[in-house]
């Protein structure tokens, strides 16, 4: 059996067009559903935080493709290991723009007002993702 893998990174990005998150969003659900590979990207107005679940190898591929991809800067693990079952098990690639939060449940993740994974420890990452995995939208969406 192989052992499922959880890692979530978070980058900068620059000057973010939507066509350019539809473009990220398909190229990643083609890559990750012949992969094997779920998981969601959520997006902000200057970072990325994306979590990616799946066999370690098809993972650690995953991610040496995002680390030449010109359209991340300052790539950085935020956690990484094994995982029990996956939180975006439906998900090739889910989007989470981080406006469409209610408010209340993205400002206990936020520091200083702004949303800065690259700032969260590794618990209120693991809590945020576990929050935005919740099958029921209506409690979290703004």
């Amino acid at each position: 059996m192989l052992q499922l893998t959880r890692l979530v990174y978070s980058s900068r990005h620059r000057d973010l067009q939507p066509e350019t998150v539809d473009d990220i969003l398909e190229k990643s659900r083609i890559n990750n559903l012949r992969d094997g590979i779920t998981g969601a990207l959520i997006v902000s107005d200057r970072s990325f935080m994306q979590l990616l679940e799946g066999e370690r190898d098809a993972v650690a591929k995953c991610l040496l493709r995002l680390l030449g991809d010109p359209r991340h800067d300052d790539i950085r693990i935020l956690c990484a290991g094994d995982a029990e079952h996956r939180l975006f098990a439906e998900w090739s690639m889910h989007l989470i723009q981080t406006s469409g939060i209610k408010r209340e449940i993205l400002s206990r993740y936020e520091i200083d007002g702004s949303f800065a994974p690259e700032k969260m420890t590794q618990a209120a990452i693991e809590d945020l993702c576990k929050v935005l995995s919740k099958d029921d939208w209506e409690d979290i969406a703004a």
